[in-house]
């Protein structure tokens, strides 16, 4: 008996340390699933790698920034998972101590843009050695967006009030230049050579005058009275208008409205304004001739309006300055940098968005979308 109870002692020892161990190994587990949807619950992209730069662990969110699942990722290394930009920046910062970052990193993968902050810190073990590293990404491509818009119209609001005056200020001493200096002209005998002195002054006048006018356009935001238009209908006029200027520059128009299109509310005239700089910005982007593509459509209660060139595309260091008012890369002469800040203007009074790609040396495409009139409903 004695014998037989020592053996069941032993026994009921052993199974109370495999209950024990059993509970614990049930608390870790519980442990390790609510680390791990935390990890995966963060709008950031969690990435941990060792020391060799293997990765060991890859959130959901890593998998939607650069389309690599966690099968893939885990136990590659990191330089054949990220764009090779991001790839130097950290290796850069790998020997840092302290927690590091990289702040607006813009890339293209995949052929999206994305602009992105990213955190580095040490990982270390509970006995405070260090095993690797820890990369937090989050992804402020909207947030910059919203950003630069936000910066663009306060610019153009401040700018609008300074344009106001200097244009009313100028236009009075211009007139009365451009009116005698007409007269002067047409006094001028046949032949004389200060002719053509005369008629360069005339035609610095005008272009002033232009310049004067566009700063006024500029300034004037809200005065229109507001109506239902087709915007099918003054693309087709604004074609029209234009309709000439392109054949001679060898320039074919594709036009893809759709039908039926929902009206937006606001000023003809002004949307015109919009899509003429729009026309004849793509012009003067293929003095060689092209192709000038104009698409309409209604897509969840907007009306988008896409037109697209095949000229000589804009250069990376000047997309985001095209809205700038006086900024323009056209020779000197050839235009003033109001057009796209006057038609930013417009289209933002009518609640709208325009947003601009462009491949150097293929082309340029804009893409402005208008809130649609919603029908009134009827009981």
């Amino acid at each position: 008996m004695e014998t037989i109870a020592g053996y069941v002692a032993v026994a009921l020892d052993n199974a109370q340390l495999y209950s024990s161990l059993e509970q614990k190994a049930l608390e870790i587990a519980r442990l390790k699933d609510f680390s791990e949807n935390i990890v995966e619950s963060l709008n950031v992209g969690v990435l941990a790698v060792d020391l060799d730069g293997i990765v060991e662990s890859w959130n959901t969110r890593m998998e939607q920034l650069f389309g690599v699942s966690r099968q893939e990722a885990v136990g590659r290394r990191l330089s054949s998972l990220l764009p090779e930009e991001l790839v130097r920046e950290i290796v850069a910062r790998g020997d840092a101590e302290q927690i590091t970052g990289i702040y607006k990193q813009r890339l293209q993968h995949q052929g999206k843009s994305l602009t992105l902050n990213v955190s580095i810190a040490p990982l270390v073990s509970k006995s405070s050695e260090r095993i690797g590293r820890l990369l937090l990404f989050d992804d402020v491509t909207q947030r910059e967006r919203m950003e630069e818009q936000m910066s663009q119209t306060e610019k153009l609001t401040s700018l609008g009030l300074l344009a106001a005056g200097v244009a009313h200020e100028v236009n009075t001493p211009l007139a009365v230049i451009s009116n005698y200096i007409q007269m002067l002209a047409k006094q001028m005998p046949e032949g004389d050579p200060r002719q053509s002195i005369i008629e360069k002054i005339v035609k610095q006048t005008f272009r002033a005058s232009e310049i004067v006018n566009n700063l006024l356009n500029f300034s004037r935001t809200g005065a229109a009275e507001a109506a239902d238009v087709d915007v099918n209908r003054v693309v087709e006029e604004t074609l029209s208008l234009v309709a000439h200027p392109l054949k001679t520059s060898q320039i074919r128009v594709v036009k893809q409205l759709g039908e039926p299109l929902p009206a937006v509310r606001g000023s003809a005239n002004k949307l015109q304004q919009v899509f003429l700089n729009l026309f004849l910005n793509a012009r003067d982007a293929m003095p060689g001739g092209g192709m000038l593509e104009v698409r309409t459509v209604a897509h969840n209660g907007s009306v988008e309006v896409e037109v697209a060139d095949t000229g000589a595309g804009i250069a990376r260091e000047h997309i985001h300055r095209i809205f700038d008012p006086f900024f323009t890369t056209k020779a000197s002469g050839r235009g003033t940098g109001l057009g796209l800040s006057v038609s930013y203007g417009i289209i933002k009074e009518h609640s709208g968005k325009i947003d601009v790609r462009s491949t150097p040396g293929k082309g340029t495409s804009f893409h402005v979308e208008f809130p649609a009139v919603k029908k009134a409903v009827h009981v």
